[in-house]
């Protein structure tokens, strides 16, 4: 059995069976890969943080084709973004562009490195977390070797369905929020 260990980012935990998740992982040095977390559901779960989204760490798998999750020393669990509904759609938008435009098994570093930039800001930063998120796009979406001329979010959000047939819902989401306050 093969053993493959490296820096990642929970983008997605799906529930499967009784106690396990599928998760996705974006990989530093891999790519978007999927992985069998087993019994992470159960309360006594060493692993329970690690089949989170938002998750970044690094991460013991084994498996040649299939990975299974073995194990997992968290980097950072970017925790004060669920503190606030507009960081938490907006790191859940970074977390959804680079799952849905990006291939099983596609190795991009520079675009691992703009996501890990994102969630960073969104956390950390001082700034807007809608102006964070805007800029943030911009990197995104060059780092997936697109160019887009948008002004607003909602042109984020357009160019993806309209280009790509992409929905990004959390973009949607946080661009619905922003209309109701007005």
């Amino acid at each position: 059995m093969e053993y493959t260990e490296g820096e990642a980012i929970c983008l997605r935990a799906v529930d499967f069976g009784e106690n396990d998740r599928i998760l996705t992982l974006y990989m530093a040095q891999k790519g978007k890969v999927a992985v069998k977390a087993r019994g992470c559901k159960s309360a006594k779960s060493k692993l329970k943080y690690a089949a989170t989204p938002l998750c970044f760490g690094k991460y013991y798998l084994t498996g040649r084709d299939r990975f299974t999750l073995v194990g997992c020393d968290c980097i950072d669990s970017f925790f004060s973004i669920t503190s606030d509904p507009i960081k938490y759609y907006g790191a859940s938008a970074v977390l959804e562009v680079v799952d849905k435009m990006t291939l099983e098994d596609e190795y991009n570093h520079n675009l691992f490195v703009k996501m890990l930039e994102a969630l960073n800001e969104l956390c950390y930063s001082t700034q807007q977390p809608k102006i964070c998120l805007f800029n943030n796009l911009k990197k995104l979406t060059l780092a997936l070797g697109y160019e887009v001329n948008a002004i607003t979010l909602r042109d984020y959000y357009n160019y993806f369905v309209h280009t790509h047939s992409v929905k990004i819902n959390s973009l949607n989401q946080l661009i619905k929020m922003g209309e109701f306050k007005n």
